[in-house]
């Protein structure tokens, strides 16, 4: 087994191995009692900076041949990593072994990534025609004050369709995107459409 994991780019802290990145997927997985994404669990651990992104790649593809992680689908058609029971035993034995400022970043961005996406998933788009083509208007809601309200003009109801399509499809995107182009991170958002290409 090679215990070098991809180091560059990791926060002081970080795992170094990649045993210690498998340890802590089967961690985060028993933690969360939730299927998740391969998009989910890469933005939390690229959020806490303790895990570097191939490292995290290489890891998961480890887990799946060995199979303490199993690639399903849920109710949406979406795939999404379950932990298998050697691997709730892996996550049982070994994550005493690393260390508690890791476990507990890990869960807390997990919980809050979780949280926000059920917010995003209070979605209303609508569109209705005007003199020169139509109004494409969304809104994001929360408990408190709406996440996001916003209108648009789209030439084409052809085009709205697709837009709401996209919208429902990936609404995290667009929320993070549009906050990072406003907040001037173009860097981020850039990082952000890229990830979704690959």
């Amino acid at each position: 087994m090679n215990f070098n994991a991809f180091v560059g780019g990791i926060e002081p802290g970080g795992l170094t191995n990649d045993f210690e990145v498998k340890i802590l997927i089967c961690f985060l997985l028993k933690k969360i009692e939730q299927p998740l994404s391969f998009d989910q669990v890469n933005e939390i651990l690229q959020k806490t900076g303790f895990v570097n992104y191939f490292a995290f790649v290489e890891a998961v593809s480890e887990l799946q041949k060995t199979e303490h992680v199993l690639l399903t689908t849920d109710e949406n058609g979406q795939e999404v990593f379950q932990l298998s029971e050697i691997g709730e035993a892996m996550a049982q034995t070994f994550h005493h072994t690393l260390p508690l400022t890791v476990r507990e970043k890990t869960v807390e961005s997990a919980r809050a990534l979780i949280q926000m996406q059920k917010q995003l998933e209070e979605i209303d788009v609508r569109y209705h025609a005007v003199n020169d083509g139509y109004m494409l208007t969304m809104q994001m809601k929360d408990i408190g004050s709406d996440l996001m309200d916003l209108s648009v003009f789209v030439p084409t109801e052809d085009e709205c369709v697709e837009i709401r399509e996209r919208i429902y499809a990936d609404p995290l995107l667009l929320y993070k995107t549009v906050l990072s182009v406003m907040l001037g991170s173009y860097e981020e958002g850039k990082q952000l459409f890229e990830e979704k290409l690959q």
